[in-house]
């Protein structure tokens, strides 16, 4: 094992070290140092096997969040880090599975489903919901209404074909707003392949859904779209769920002061809640292991940056980002003195570089940080907008605060996300380190820098940053809903 590793960071180093760039020589070795810890020494490994492991699923305000929030911050503080603190905000609700759920075809014939209860479902009635499926053939306000007068009372099957390619966030939700004035019993929503769950919610600002909303398998779905086109298909199902009103849930903060600038800031930050399936080891296990890790290496390196780094571990990011919303409302007038906001939550297959989420001028900015990146492979960027409104760096974006998330293959990734198999096997300890070092070296020289890194936008053009990019009608529903600053 040490001669493997020794070996690869014969083949690191030099990249790092001997690279052309206008990086102060000091900042240059203290980003080797950080890269080769991270490499040979790294901890983000076990920091997610106990995260996963140990402390288990984390729903967002469950017995199993609370105790990861006092999991971190004993983390941060045995790594000497100061300000340690929490940072409460409130949901609506909090949800919990307390009984399986249970429910089968009973006509035209009877055949059990697999079933889930969807996130942030209410419970069914104690007696559980019957009635006949009829199945919603476009989910927008069109199909809706072209299909009016069989919704109400019925329990509506919604599956991929309902829902279009790639439909924005704000049609969805509008949508079902629309379908929920007609009064439906319940909503089916197709989950996964052979029976599997794929855990997610209907709602974006952690309310409860308005009627009981489950998931069943691909195939159920599949099956009962076939029986109705000959027959009436009548459907019943049952689950209870543990909800409590207006919840305090807890950011985690922490921080290394700056030498120089210590009211700049840089942070690195990433969701410490998780779907509940298995144990949200990658979604996002490795993201709070990341920050973890690079609040460790670059704590221990001895040579604390410019400007003050802190370390932000969010709650809420599953049911609408809520979290970090929660905490930039809170210090919105604090968003000036931010430099730069870099997130973790693409799970740990190996990073190619960063997402600039349509910011040119984040690309110019890391011209002079990629040269640091180049062994490890991940000096690259895209200006993709896939994932804008998808974690916790959006709502600093929306205030003009320049943001990277960092950009890893996800193709095995989205197999597990949200599912069982997102468990603490499916993690690569190479992959993970390779990670946290793109992570670690680029906050270090961005807090390093002599320079800030990029401008902050005026709203004026954040406005025409979103326009650009395609997303402003849905910041509109969103800002108009109450969930973004």
């Amino acid at each position: 094992m040490r001669f493997s590793a020794l070996v690869l960071l014969s083949s690191l180093l030099p990249a790092v070290t001997l690279a052309q760039m206008p990086v102060a020589p000091a900042t240059r070795d203290t980003v080797a140092h950080i890269v080769g810890d991270v490499m040979v020494n790294g901890q983000a490994y076990e920091y997610d096997r106990q995260l996963a492991d140990t402390v288990g699923p984390r729903l967002t305000g469950s017995e199993n969040y609370v105790h990861a929030v006092s999991w971190a911050e004993e983390k941060f503080r045995a790594l000497g880090l100061a300000n340690v603190h929490t940072e409460a905000f409130t949901i609506p609700a909090t949800w919990e599975p307390e009984t399986p759920a249970t429910g089968r075809i009973i006509t035209p014939r009877v055949q059990n489903l697999h079933i889930y209860s969807l996130g942030w479902s209410p419970s069914t009635p104690s007696g559980g919901v019957k009635g006949d499926v009829v199945y919603l053939e476009h989910l927008t306000d069109e199909g809706v209404d072209a299909q009016k007068d069989k919704l109400p009372g019925s329990i509506v099957l919604i599956d991929k074909e309902s829902i279009g390619d790639q439909p924005g966030f704000s049609r969805i939700l509008q949508t079902l707003d629309h379908l929920n004035k007609l009064k439906p019993k319940a909503l089916l929503l197709v989950g996964g392949a052979n029976g599997t769950e794929s855990a997610t919610a209907l709602t974006f600002d952690g309310s409860i859904f308005p009627y009981p909303t489950a998931q069943i398998g691909t195939e159920d779905t599949s099956l009962i779209r076939r029986l109705l086109d000959h027959s009436t298909v009548t459907v019943e199902f049952s689950f209870k769920n543990r909800i409590r009103k207006s919840v305090k849930v807890d950011n985690v903060v922490a921080e290394i002061p700056g030498r120089d600038l210590p009211n700049e800031v840089v942070i690195v930050a990433g969701h410490l809640d998780s779907w509940h399936p298995a144990t949200g080891a990658q979604d996002n296990g490795t993201g709070a292991s990341t920050v973890l890790d690079v609040a460790r290496t670059i704590k221990t390196s001895g040579h604390p940056p410019r400007r003050t780094m802190r370390f932000l571990l969010f709650g809420g990011e599953e049911q609408g980002i809520l979290g970090s919303t929660a905490y930039v409302r809170a210090h919105k007038d604090q968003m000036s003195s931010i430099d730069c906001v870099l997130i973790s939550d693409t799970g740990a297959q190996r990073a190619k570089g960063w997402y600039l989420m349509g910011r040119d001028d984040e690309k110019d900015a890391l011209k002079d940080v990629e040269p640091l990146l180049a062994g490890l492979g991940s000096n690259d960027t895209t200006p993709s907008v896939e994932f804008l409104f998808q974690t916790d760096h959006i709502s600093f974006d929306l205030l003009g605060v320049p943001t990277l998330v960092l950009w890893n293959e996800v193709d095995k990734y989205f197999k597990l996300h949200h599912k069982a198999s997102d468990s603490f096997d499916s993690v690569n300890q190479a992959d993970l380190n390779q990670g946290v070092a793109t992570t670690a070296a680029t906050a270090y020289a961005i807090a390093d820098s002599t320079q800030p890194f990029a401008p902050h936008d005026t709203p004026a053009q954040t406005e025409e940053w979103l326009k650009e990019n395609k997303q402003w009608d849905d910041y509109q529903f969103f800002k108009k809903a109450g969930i973004f600053p």
